[in-house]
């Protein structure tokens, strides 16, 4: 009788999340540039249809290249006709969170923030330390001129943890590497990043990162030089650049969108902060299979910072790393 209890007991929580999957839920995302950026958006855009492929019936409305002095009146006006409305933008905090307490009942996630925003507002933040830390030891172990060149958007967000977790990872696998730190100030520059790689490159840098979609820009200046390869922060990266990218720390943003469906499933409307990190599926990190671009070595060395920071989430100490 006790078995025949918790299996009916299992096959009710099954169809329960079956349910829940099937459930259609509207959703309108404001992107600050394309949805096919090679970077911070399509990860967004690829995460939400990811969530799709598991099973959740997301009615999916992009709303792209919103400038920042217009989303408070493409909020106001999507507010009320979507079950959920995401801000995929630290630059859109205020807007979001003006227009959020104007309409107490519609549900709103913002990235990236570590922050509690509002009742009905979740917000999303991207240990993105975890992938910026494995970048560092491949970079550690690439370089051939001891000197590495970061281009940076802006020192905020997720690209804060980013970097230093980079420069942690560098450091811990070869202290003597050193560095060239910029940053744009913008979050899609990418005339300034390819000014950037230029300067990095020509001051003897022959490895090459940046976060945020404006360092396509680099991306393309290091595409075009001999002797030089770029570790990438998206999976579209890796296979539109094969000759150049090592490998490429990319988000899996399903993790927040079906973060946000469940809670809403629960009764929550928000005041919550989803992570992602490898632990959680919020994070995938694909290697070239070029063998002669990334040596079985420096992969593996990277594997195992990889199994490590996914057995142990949030412990990499990107506060107290010096960018000097």
């Amino acid at each position: 009788m006790k078995k025949l209890a918790a299996l009916l007991a299992c096959l009710m929580l099954l169809a329960l999340a079956g349910a829940a999957a099937a459930e259609s839920v509207s959703l309108a995302v404001i992107y600050s540039d394309t949805v096919d950026d090679k970077g911070w958006c399509q990860t967004m855009d690829t995460g939400i249809k990811n969530a799709m492929e598991k099973g959740f019936d997301i009615d999916y409305t992009p709303i792209e290249s919103v400038a920042i002095a217009d989303a408070p009146n493409t909020l106001d006006q999507l507010a009320g006709n979507y079950d959920i409305i995401i801000v995929h933008g630290a630059q859109f905090t205020a807007a979001c969170t003006e227009i959020a307490a104007e309409y107490p009942e519609q549900t709103f996630a913002i990235g990236t923030s570590d922050q509690i925003l509002g009742d009905n507002i979740f917000t999303y933040m991207p240990q993105s330390e975890e992938p910026g830390y494995i970048n560092g030891v491949i970079a550690a172990l690439t370089t051939k001129a001891g000197k590495v060149g970061i281009v940076g958007p802006s020192d905020g967000g997720d690209s804060y943890r980013y970097v230093r977790g980079f420069v942690k990872g560098l450091k811990d696998t070869n202290p003597d590497v050193s560095f060239m730190l910029s940053w744009t100030g913008s979050f899609s520059d990418t005339v300034g990043a390819g000014d950037m790689g230029k300067t990095f490159i020509e001051a003897g840098c022959d490895v090459l990162v940046g976060p945020a979609q404006q360092a396509l820009g680099a991306l393309r200046i290091v595409d075009a030089t001999e002797g030089v390869v770029w570790i990438g922060q998206t999976t579209s990266q890796l296979t539109d650049f094969p000759d150049v990218v090592l490998a490429a720390a990319d988000y899996d943003y399903s993790a927040v969108v079906i973060g946000v469906i469940e809670r809403m499933a629960e009764g929550k409307a928000g005041g919550e902060c989803i992570p992602l990190n490898y632990n959680n599926g919020g994070f995938i990190y694909p290697f070239s299979d070029n063998a002669e671009l990334l040596p079985e070595d420096v992969k593996a060395a990277a594997q195992a910072a990889l199994d490590g920071v996914t057995a142990a989430p949030d412990t990499i100490d990107f506060v107290n790393v010096s960018l000097e």
